[in-house]
This record gives structure tokens, sequence and C-alpha cells, in this order.
């Protein structure tokens, strides 16, 4: 499956964007004053068109500026099913039931049949609250096997978005206002099947063989970096809190020729409200010309154990997550956070988290001090002398932590 090459860039702001429906619906306001020449069926016809015309707007806006927003899924994306991003996690669930479906459509027939006696603009209402039902109908459609031959293109976007593009194909009843705003993937790409089995749910099995591969070719990147000539860098920071040492963080980075290898161990001892507080956690990212490959998480709180891992898999990342493998919807990256400690972030605007599992924003806010963005409206701070992280801000609401580089 390919994708039509588009190269306009998009309209970022949502003003903007309202601008322009406002702009178009006024236009086709306008022909309602022609009412007297035709006939009344087609009227109304038309002004059922205004209102499903209206919702699709409202259903695309929603989609990318309130359900795509960091505080819309700020919460936790894998437990949390009111969550946006955990529907993209698992694209298969659909919230909406079929008797919830089945009440809709009920109810906007009975209100076509209500404005079809009142003969008033009571039908852009019906309208509108038929393009919410239509949508409930169409996405539950795209998230079935047998819709790929019914609407190819739809379901081609759909993927595109849940998959590849999270900031792009917003798009459910209709793809027009992706057309025009711009939010359509601007290279052509195919989908591969793996990728199509997560989308519909399918269960995703491993060969023996594909396994064997991925462990050889493993063994061989991180024993080419023990074993080989490589550069190497090491850095050593002092967990701080209130003036005191309560751990500690140590960042290598390892060069074999076209390969680095990225390694973050930290361990930390503390006390919050009287209550003890334990952390170690350990950090792996490989790449290979300049695309990551692999990462890990792994991380101990109080002796709660999470383990993150990420492959690289045609184009796409293979999370297995405390042992359950699915297919993330990120496409691969050539920035990890891990890198912030290593050298400044210079125009790299985003960074893959091992951790969160997603793209995590860059600003720089200072000359030599760069913001990382977390997912539930944080932020740490990143503070460079030389290229290299000399010292790092966590700033909270209840306490303040330093990673500081030791002399």
């Amino acid at each position: 499956m390919k994708l039509i090459e588009n190269n306009r860039k998009s309209i970022d702001d949502p003003v903007v964007c309202v601008m322009i429906f406002f702009l178009i619906l006024g236009l086709l306001l306008l022909l309602v004053y022609l009412k007297q020449y035709f006939k009344w069926q087609i009227v109304y016809g038309y002004l059922f068109f205004l209102g499903w015309f209206s919702w699709t707007f409202l259903e695309y806006m929603f989609h990318r500026f309130v359900w795509h927003s960091k505080r819309s899924n700020k919460g936790n994306s894998k437990t949390d099913t009111s969550n946006h991003l955990y529907h993209h996690q698992h694209p298969s669930e659909i919230k909406m039931t079929s008797l919830t479906r089945s009440l809709l459509a009920i109810g906007c027939l009975l209100l076509a049949v209500i404005s079809i006696f009142k003969h008033n603009y009571l039908t852009i209402i019906t309208g509108f609250i038929c393009g919410f039902t239509f949508y409930n109908f169409t996405h539950w459609l795209l998230h079935q096997k047998f819709s790929e031959r019914l609407f190819p293109k739809k379901v081609r976007y759909h993927i595109y978005h849940h998959c590849r593009y999270p900031d792009k194909c917003f798009g459910i009843s209709i793809s027009w206002w992706d057309d025009l705003f711009g939010t359509v993937p601007g290279q052509q790409s195919i989908i591969q099947g793996k990728v199509v089995d997560f989308y519909f749910g399918e269960k995703m099995n491993k060969t023996k063989t594909s396994i064997k591969k991925e462990l050889v070719i493993l063994i061989i990147l991180l024993s080419g970096h023990f074993y080989s000539p490589a550069q190497d860098k090491k850095l050593h920071y002092d967990v701080i809190r209130n003036g005191k040492v309560i751990g500690f963080v140590d960042v290598s980075e390892k060069t074999n020729g076209n390969v680095v290898f990225l390694q973050l161990k930290s361990n930390v001892k503390t006390k919050f409200l009287a209550f003890p507080y334990n952390s170690a956690i350990t950090e792996n990212a490989v790449f290979e010309d300049g695309v990551m490959i692999y990462s890990s998480y792994y991380k101990n709180e109080n002796g709660t154990e999470t383990s993150v891992e990420a492959k690289k898999y045609n184009g796409y990342f293979d999370i297995v997550e405390n042992g359950h493998e699915n297919l993330h919807h990120q496409s691969p990256s050539g920035y990890n956070t891990l890198q912030l400690y290593c050298d400044s972030p210079g125009i790299n605007t985003k960074a893959y988290s091992n951790h969160f599992q997603q793209f995590l924003e860059i600003k720089k806010v200072a000359p030599n001090r760069y913001r990382l963005a977390l997912p539930d409206d944080k932020y740490n701070y990143f503070n460079y002398k030389n290229g290299i992280c000399i010292r790092v801000d966590i700033e909270r609401s209840l306490f303040t932590i330093h990673f500081v580089l030791r002399n």
C-alpha cells in the first residue's frame, strides 16, 4: 500500500483553520438564499449537508488539537482507557458499544422525521448529529478487516495515523480536511503486513528463525563495542536533593565505526514525607548509521519492576513491555534522550524516550540550556558547557533534584 506524495506545508494554527472553515461555510450559506428557486426537498437536503459538513470539521479539530494535545494525554496511556494514546497503542479496542451506536442511529432517524415535518433549520442540527453518528460507525468500520476492500484510502490513512504518523491523517468521516490543511504524510511509504496485523488486532508471532537472527545481530553489535577498538565517553553525576547526595547517574557512550552504544545507570536512595524511596534504573540504546535500532529501559522502584524493550522492525518499533509484545506507532529515531547527556541537542527538536516509548519535545530556553517536555506536563532542564551536559535540573511542585557532573 503506497501513499501519494505530498510536500505541501501543513497549517498548524487552529485559529487559521477555523477562519478558513467559516469562510467556506459562509460561502455555502449564501446559497441558502436561493431556496425559493428549488424544491423544498433539495433545500432541506442541502441544510442537512451543511450540518454534516460542520461536524466533519469539528471532528477534525478535536482529533488534531484536543485529543492529540499533551494535556489530553498526560495520564497513564497504558491503563487509562479514556486516554487517546491508549487507543493508539490498542487500536482494536473501540470504547463505544454496538448498543450505543444503535441508539444513536435510532435517535438520528427520529430527528430526521421531525425535521422533515417541521420544515425548518432543525435540519442543520439533524445533519450535525447524524455526522457524529456516522463518524462512530465509520471509526468502527475502519478497524474491521473487511473495510480494506470497502474504503481502501480511509483505511490506509487511518493505519498511517495509528502506526507511523500520529501527527497526520486526523479525518475519520472524510479526508478532505487533511488534504486542505496539509496533514497528509509527505512521503511515499509501504504499509508492512505486520503493521496491518497490529492495527486490526491480529496476533503477531515471530518465527524462531527471526528471533535467532535478532539475537545474533544484537550479540554481534554489543560484542563489537566491548572487544573492538572504540571511542569511549563516560560521565558521572551526583544526584543532589536539598544539598545532599542521594545517589548517582552514570552515562557511557561507545562508538565503533557506524555503531553507537549508549548506557545509563542510576541509583537513588532517599525519603519523601518520611517514606523511604529506592530507585535503580538501567537504560540502553544502540544506533547504527545514525538510526536507533534497539533500546531498553529497566526500573526497580521500591521493589516494583518495569521493563521496556524496543527493536527496529521494517521502519517501526517492536515494543516488549513487561514481557508483553506489541507494535508501537512511533517510527525509528535518530536521537535518543540518553544523547542529551553526551552532547547538546543542537538542531534536534525531539528525542525518543526509552521510558515513555514516544518522542519528547526539546526546546532551547536560554544559552546552553534546553528543556525536555515530559508527557505529564513536567519538565527536565539540561545545562551544557563545551557541548557536555554538566547539570540536569528536575523541577517538580514538591521537590527539586539536580544531576551534577563530577569534576
